[in-house]
C-alpha cells in the first residue's frame, strides 16, 4: 500500500495537468463532482475542459463519526494515521454498509430535463465502488442518453468488481489531501468550498 500527501496547491497542480492530459483524448460536455472530497478536483477539471460543474452528494453513516475523529487523528503520526486508514480498507465496513442517500444539489437541479452527451464524474477516491455505483446510477436515471465516465483522484482494485473507474492519477494509494478531515489544511478546504458552493448548494 502506498502513501503521499497533498497540500491544495499541489492538489490543483497535479489535477490541472491530468485534465490537460485527458483533454488530448476526452472532453465532457458536464463535470458533476462528488461532494465535497471531489470540488477542487472537479473545479480544475471543469476549468481546463471549460464546461460547467454541479455537484451530487453520497452519505453513509459514519461520517458524522469521521468529523469528530478527523482532528483527532490529525494530532497523530502520519504512521498511525496511515495505519489505521489501512485497517479500515481492510476491514470490509463499506462493503457491509452499502446504502447511501444520493442527493442532487441545487445546481443540478436545474438541469433536469436538459441533454448531455458526455458526463465526467469526479470524486477524490473510489474505495469499494458502492457510492460511485450508486450516484452514476442516479445520475443516468435522470440524463438517461449521456455516456457517462469517471474520474477517480485514486482508486482501489477492490473497487473493480463493482464499477469501473476511467481515469484515475493514483492507484491503491492512501492521499492525505485537504479534504481529509485529520488534514492541517482541511479547515482551509471547507472554507473554499463553503464560499464558493454557497454552504454545498452549488
Amino acid at each position: 500500500m502506498k502513501y503521499t500527501e497533498l497540500s491544495i496547491e499541489k492538489l490543483k497542480s497535479e489535477c490541472n495537468e491530468w485534465a490537460r492530459e485527458l483533454k488530448k483524448t476526452y472532453c465532457p460536455d458536464l463535470v458533476i463532482y462528488v461532494a465535497r472530497a471531489g470540488y477542487l478536483i472537479g473545479k480544475e477539471m471543469s476549468e481546463v475542459f471549460e464546461v460547467p460543474m454541479v455537484g451530487i452528494s453520497a452519505t453513509r453513516e459514519g461520517n458524522k463519526l469521521k468529523e469528530i475523529v478527523g482532528p483527532i487523528i490529525s494530532l497523530m503520526p502520519n504512521f498511525v494515521r496511515n495505519f489505521l486508514i489501512s485497517m479500515e480498507l481492510k476491514s470490509n465496513t463499506h462493503d457491509k454498509n452499502t446504502e447511501r442517500k444520493i442527493h442532487f444539489h441545487e445546481s443540478l437541479e436545474k438541469l433536469k430535463g436538459q441533454s448531455f452527451d458526455r458526463i465526467l464524474v469526479v470524486d477524490d477516491s473510489v474505495d469499494t465502488g458502492h457510492s460511485m455505483k450508486q450516484v452514476v446510477d442516479a445520475i443516468q436515471n435522470e440524463f438517461k442518453t449521456a455516456e457517462i465516465k469517471i474520474a477517480g483522484l485514486n482508486v482501489w482494485d477492490k473497487s473493480k468488481n463493482i464499477i469501473h473507474t476511467d481515469f484515475a492519477l493514483y492507484e491503491n494509494t492512501v492521499i492525505k489531501a485537504p479534504m481529509s478531515k485529520d488534514s492541517s489544511e482541511y479547515k482551509e478546504f471547507v472554507r473554499i468550498y463553503n464560499e464558493e458552493t454557497k454552504e454545498g448548494t452549488l
